[in-house]
């Protein structure tokens, strides 16, 4: 539990979290680890991190009327990893992240389900990000099967993400942001388990720079990125938190870039300047009625 964040101190976190954030897509490429044992590591190593802290200050526990919220994240966010990570042996990098931009348009009807009333920026802003995704794609659909269900599976994992939000508001809300997400990535690190036998994962065996790029996703990406967007979330709107996300493909892609030589092209950096302009209309505060 945090107390009151203005608004531009929310959106700047915010901001932070997004660049952070996108580096999953990269570091899970350099990596090199199968796709079920780097979400266990993820989230059995952040765990470690965050609940190490609380342990440290003596307040290891969990108030029982937020365990049933928590539980849900929990299997949610895991859920959102093991789909994600997982459509990059199917689909190519970019696809992949590219995708990422459903995630909004998927925000905006379950911030309909919230109470959050859609107003013509949210509308204009989804519809510049769906510009801007098919100015990056090019039209091009003709990826064959295998690279469709990786397509499938990256619009699941963008439902699971956002319904994550959903359920576990109010104990991301009431808890300290530890707690929360020391229980959330513990509960989702044992979700993943029987995942990771029963597909034959190899848990170890990795090279040292397996492990050290494995290191930076738990570090930079998962408790730093996702702890900011779990901070911050409780201060800004559902449909804020999410309409950012559509940044996180060029920026992901860009590190792709210098980190694994991802491709970069004119047309990308042109579909980039629509997400940039939906992000902007997407941040705009409502009009006073």
């Amino acid at each position: 539990m945090v107390g009151p964040v203005t608004r531009p101190a929310a959106h700047i976190l915010l901001f932070l979290g997004l660049v952070l954030v996108s580096t999953a897509g990269p570091f899970l490429v350099v990596a090199n680890l199968d796709a079920y044992a780097v979400v266990f590591w993820r989230m059995a190593l952040g765990a470690v991190v965050y609940l190490g802290w609380d342990f440290a200050r003596g307040r290891l526990r969990v108030p029982s009327g937020y365990l049933r919220g928590i539980t849900l994240g929990a299997l949610l966010l895991a859920a959102h990893f093991c789909l994600w990570v997982k459509a990059f042996d199917l689909t190519d990098f970019s696809s992949n992240m590219l995708l990422l931009v459903m995630q909004p348009v998927i925000a905006v009807f379950l911030g309909m389900r919230l109470g959050e009333k859609p107003t013509r920026s949210t509308w204009a802003s989804i519809g510049l990000a769906l510009l801007g995704l098919a100015i990056i794609t090019g039209g091009d659909i003709s990826l064959g099967s295998r690279a469709l269900l990786g397509d499938v599976l990256c619009v699941l994992a963008d439902l699971a993400i956002a319904l994550f939000y959903v359920v576990a508001q109010d104990a991301r809300r009431d808890l300290p942001l530890s707690t929360f997400m020391g229980f959330t990535l513990a509960i989702g690190a044992v979700s993943v388990l029987p995942i990771t036998w029963a597909a034959g994962s190899p848990m170890v065996g990795y090279s040292a720079s397996s492990w050290a790029w494995l290191a930076a996703l738990v570090l930079v990406t998962t408790v730093a990125g996702h702890g900011l967007f779990n901070l911050v979330s409780p201060h800004i709107s559902f449909f804020t938190l999410n309409v950012v996300i559509v940044l996180e493909p060029p920026i992901g892609i860009l590190i792709g870039a210098l980190l694994h030589g991802a491709t970069v092209t004119s047309v990308q950096v042109a579909g980039g300047v629509f997400l940039g302009v939906a992000v902007i209309v997407g941040l705009r505060p409502p009009k006073p009625s």
